[in-house]
């Protein structure tokens, strides 16, 4: 059982962490979760607890289980607004890993202010791996409101040039990194690979949403940092604090 426990875990851990689950989200009964991953109810159940403990869900009786994510989450340090990741990031090659339309949550719907039209029920999602020097640096997933995915999904599968510089040169205006927040996590196989490092180790993971000058929503995005690669300094009350992923 203990097997089966963690490796519903981590599967639920990586809805929240690549957004799929985004925050306020509704996640699916223990019904469901269990025949979805062919377990029992007990196993759902320890899977969940875990997800309480860690500070990823929180759980009403009666009402259900809702993406919180407050875990050890502090401001980065950097300013809440970003005006483009290369302030942060090193220049190198984007290369966009997958892209799909998923249907808007109910958490999406309100936060991008979506109808219930056809053409607003769908996000566009879009995976992209940034490489410098020829190693992997930052896996990334950004989900787009139907505004601008459809635009955004004919880019070329690698380019030179961010996520938000590209929002920027389509739209006309900056493209802002906002509410930025930072959590460490341990991450499962996948990322690993991707990232080439040692699942042993932690690593940094990102959220924020993308918004234009005239203060329209893109999208929120999620960030997993290769902790081989980058430095962070937090501020806090005792003082800067600076630290490896």
């Amino acid at each position: 059982m203990a097997l089966k426990f963690k490796h519903v875990f981590t599967q639920l851990q990586m809805k929240i962490i690549f957004g799929e689950w985004p925050e306020g989200y509704r996640i699916p009964t223990e019904m469901k979760l269990c025949e979805q991953y062919g377990v029992s109810r007990v196993t759902i159940r320890r899977a969940l607890d875990g997800l309480v403990n860690q500070g990823y869900i929180s759980r009403t009786r009666g009402r259900g289980s809702f993406v919180l994510f407050k875990r050890s989450v502090v401001g980065l340090g950097y300013p809440q607004i970003i005006e483009s990741e290369s302030e942060f990031v090193p220049r190198g090659t984007y290369k966009i890993l997958l892209k799909e339309q998923v249907e808007a949550s109910p958490t999406d719907k309100e936060q991008f202010k979506l109808s219930d039209s056809p053409e607003d029920r769908m996000m566009w999602h879009f995976k992209s791996l940034h490489i410098v020097d020829g190693k992997p640096s930052v896996l990334s997933d950004f989900y787009v409101s139907p505004r601008f995915g459809s635009s955004l999904a004919l880019l070329d599968e690698t380019s030179d040039q961010s996520f938000f510089e590209i929002v920027g040169r389509k739209t006309g205006q900056r493209c802002h990194f906002i509410n930025g927040k930072v959590a460490a996590i341990n991450p499962n196989e996948e990322i690993c690979k991707q990232l080439g490092i040692d699942c042993k180790s932690a690593s940094l993971w990102c959220r924020g949403l993308c918004v234009l000058d005239d203060g329209s929503l893109v999208g929120r995005c999620t960030k997993v940092f290769n902790g081989l690669m980058y430095e962070f300094a937090v501020e806090c009350e005792s003082g800067l604090h600076i630290g490896s992923a």
